[in-house]
């Protein structure tokens, strides 16, 4: 439980008219509570909005929460800094879909006032660590909240993927690629690829063929527990990308394997009061909604 919430960082996309109005709005509202605002960006473009800092990285350990503004990738992003300097994040929706950006922006005065005085949930979502072993040496290359994808730098092409978990054989895949996902990236790339939904409070990891060839390689669940080692057999002769969360971190060759565990850091979200998981399952998925009556 966050003790108090003096020092909000933004982080995201930090142009939009509504911040500037925004932050007058909740620093009229908590006068006597001394607010103060920061904003974080990578990005050389100059932010001038009253009221509120520029800070450099190593100062977001100073941060009470952090507010991503954005879609889900902005959030991701934005998740990282606040799982390495254990600063609890809530997200503002301005993208599409929005499974892990709680607050509508039409309601997000509303939303962060409640927060401010203490009417919210947190919930703790795991992390994957990723290294990279060759010849016995071992390269971690990140964290991934979502997932970690694996594919092809050369399209048309299709890659050989063995699997083993705690040290046991359990198949091989050739497909298009492969995807070992938290139950948070459940409802990301997974989905699209035919894994199942998992409740992100499930002590699980997800491993997601994507377009395999034999039909009968399904995507498995098992337990966080586990560590996966994924290696690739000498017909892989080219190059292959590993991205996490969307992002490409790195590009491996056949000799290469890969390492996954479950990270000792996690990320904390603050959602809003109301927030229920299952509910925006069926908002963002349309669940019970016939567009034939629509």
């Amino acid at each position: 439980m966050i003790v108090s919430i003096n020092k909000i960082l933004f982080t995201g996309s930090l142009k939009d008219e509504y911040l500037s109005e925004l932050i007058a709005d909740l620093s009229d509202s908590f006068k006597d509570q001394s607010l103060e605002f920061f904003f974080y960006s990578q990005s050389s473009d100059q932010v001038e909005i009253s009221n509120i800092q520029s800070i450099e990285e190593q100062n977001i350990i100073d941060m009470d929460m952090i507010v991503s503004i954005g879609g889900d990738g902005t959030m991701l992003q934005s998740s990282k800094l606040a799982s390495k300097y254990s600063v609890p994040i809530t997200g503002i929706n301005k993208g599409r879909l929005g499974f892990l950006t709680d607050i509508n922006p039409d309601l997000v005065s509303h939303a962060l006032k409640e927060i401010i005085q203490g009417d919210y949930q947190t919930e703790s979502r795991m992390l994957l660590n990723v290294s990279v072993v060759n010849n016995q040496n071992e390269r971690f290359i990140g964290h991934a909240i979502n997932d970690l994808v694996i594919n092809k730098t050369k399209t048309g092409r299709m890659i050989n993927v063995r699997t083993t978990i705690n040290g046991k054989y359990v198949n091989s895949n050739e497909g298009d690629g492969y995807i070992v996902s938290t139950p948070t990236g459940s409802t990301a790339y997974s989905l699209s690829c035919g894994g199942p939904i998992i409740n992100p409070s499930s002590d699980t990891f997800l491993l997601v063929p994507i377009a395999p060839h034999t039909l009968t390689n399904r995507p498995m669940v098992v337990s966080s527990d586990c560590i996966i080692k994924l290696e690739f057999t000498d017909e892989n002769d080219d190059m292959i990308e590993i991205s996490l969360d969307g992002e490409i971190i790195s590009e491996i060759s056949s000799g290469d394997c890969i390492m996954i565990c479950q990270s000792e850091d996690t990320v904390e979200f603050i959602h809003p009061s109301h927030y229920d998981y299952y509910e925006t399952l069926r908002s963002k998925l349309l669940w019970g909604h016939d567009k034939r009556n629509a």
